[in-house]
C-alpha cells in the first residue's frame, strides 16, 4: 500500500560531498529537517546516535539498505559542548557508484509503501539539468513554501498533489542489498550500545505509535541471518523453502530488558532453540576466542539439551559481528535458569 505523503528534497552541494566547490571530496548523505522527520522512522533523542536501517528502492528498482541517523550528541549527552543535533539519511554507493547521479539543485523525491509489514521507501531523481515540466512543478510547491527570505529544501505534501508519483511498487527482486559501507556506518553508531547494559535495563524507554519497532525488527533478523550466513549458530543447519525459514533472531540480552538491535547483542537460531534460550534453558559462555553452550543442571537430561551441553557454536567471520561479552554476561545473570517468560526487569 502507497501512503498518502510524499517527501520533496532539493539537494546542496554539501550534503552531495563539495568542499569548496570541488565533488567527491566526502561521503554523500541528505539533511532531514525536522518538520519532515516524521516522513521516516522515529528516532530517540536519549539514544546517542539512534539509527535504523531502511529499504531504499533505487532507480533501478534494486533494494538497498541504507542508514538513516539522528546525530544527537547535544540531546543524548551532558556535554554542553555538544552541538550536533541532526538528522541523516545516507546515500551507498550501490546508489550512487561514482558520487555523480545528484547534482546540487537536483530534486530527490521519496513515496512510501507498506508491503507485508515492510516498509519501503521508493526514491526518484529529478534533475536540474533536464528541467522536466515535473522538476518545475516541484521547484514552485518547494518556492511557494518559502519562510520569506529562507529557501525550503524539504517538503512534506499530499500524494495527490504529486498524481505522476502515483503508482505501484514494481520491485525487481525480493533480495535485499546489505552494502559495506551500510554496516561500516551501522557499527560506528552502535559502538557504545554495550557501556553499561545494567543502566540501560533500568531506564524507561516510551516506544513511540509508529513503525520503527517493526522496522528495527525486521532490519535486526535481516542482519543477524546474513552475519550469521543464514545457519543456525549452534545447529549449523536451517530449514528454508523461498523466503520461508525456521531461523529467528535471538537477543542476547531481551528486549523488554531494552536490549539493543546491534548485531554483538545477536544470535541466529531455530525457533525451538530460541525459545529455549529466551527461557533460560541454556546461555553462551566466552572463554580464550570461543563461545560454548552451557546447559542448566536442571535441563541436563533432555535429549536435545544433552546433545548441545559443551558445543561450540558457530561465530562470524567478521569479529565485530561476534556476541559482546557484556550482553552473554547479563544473560547469564538474569535470563540463565529463570525457566519462565522473560519480563521487563
Amino acid at each position: 500500500m502507497q501512503v498518502n505523503q510524499v517527501y520533496i528534497h532539493k539537494c546542496y552541494a554539501n550534503e552531495l560531498g563539495y568542499r569548496s566547490g570541488i565533488p567527491k571530496k566526502a561521503g554523500r548523505f541528505l539533511f532531514i529537517n525536522k518538520e519532515t522527520a516524521s516522513f521516516f522512522p522515529h528516532l530517540s533523542k536519549l539514544e546517542l546516535n539512534d539509527n535504523v536501517l531502511i529499504n531504499i528502492v533505487d532507480q533501478s528498482n534494486k533494494i538497498v539498505v541504507s542508514n538513516y541517523v539522528y546525530h544527537n550528541s547535544k540531546t543524548a549527552t551532558n556535554n554542553q559542548k555538544e552541538t550536533r543535533d541532526e538528522y541523516r539519511l545516507y546515500i551507498p554507493s550501490v546508489i550512487d557508484k561514482d558520487k555523480n547521479l545528484f547534482q546540487p539543485d537536483d530534486i530527490l523525491t521519496f513515496s512510501k509503501y507498506n508491503i507485508s509489514d515492510e516498509i519501503f521507501y521508493k526514491l526518484h531523481l529529478f534533475s536540474k539539468h533536464d528541467n522536466s515540466i515535473q522538476y518545475q512543478y516541484l521547484l514552485s510547491l518547494l518556492h511557494d513554501a518559502k519562510k520569506r527570505v529562507k529557501e525550503v529544501n524539504h517538503l512534506l505534501v499530499k500524494l495527490n498533489t504529486l498524481k505522476f508519483l502515483k503508482k505501484d511498487l514494481d520491485i525487481a527482486s525480493e533480495e535485499k542489498i546489505l552494502p559495506t559501507e551500510t554496516i561500516e556506518i551501522m557499527l560506528k553508531n552502535q559502538q557504545n550500545n554495550f557501556d553499561n547494559l545494567e543502566q540501560i535495563a533500568k531506564e524507561d524507554k516510551k516506544v513511540p505509535k509508529d513503525e520503527t519497532g517493526l522496522i528495527k525488527s525486521n532490519n535486526f533478523r535481516d542482519i543477524v541471518l546474513f552475519a550469521y550466513m543464514g545457519k543456525c549458530a549452534i545447529t549449523r543447519e536451517s530449514i528454508t523453502y523461498n523466503t520461508l525459514s525456521n531461523l529467528e533472531a535471538a537477543h542476547i540480552m531481551p528486549q523488554s530488558h531494552n536490549g539493543p538491535d546491534a548485531i554483538p547483542n545477536g544470535m541466529a537460531l531455530s525457533r525451538d532453540l530460541h525459545w529455549a534460550f529466551d527461557k533460560g534453558f541454556f546461555t553462551i559462555e566466552y572463554s580464550s576466542g570461543d563461545y560454548t553452550v552451557n546447559v542448566h543442571e536442571n535441563v541436563k537430561q533432555n535429549k536435545i539439551m544433552k546433545r548441545i551441553d559443551g558445543q561450540k557454536i558457530f561465530t562470524p567471520s567478521d569479529p565485530r559481528f561476534r556476541l559482546h561479552i557484556n550482553a552473554l554476561s547479563y544473560h547469564k545473570k538474569y535470563i540463565f535458569g529463570t525457566f519462565k517468560q522473560i519480563r521487563s526487569k
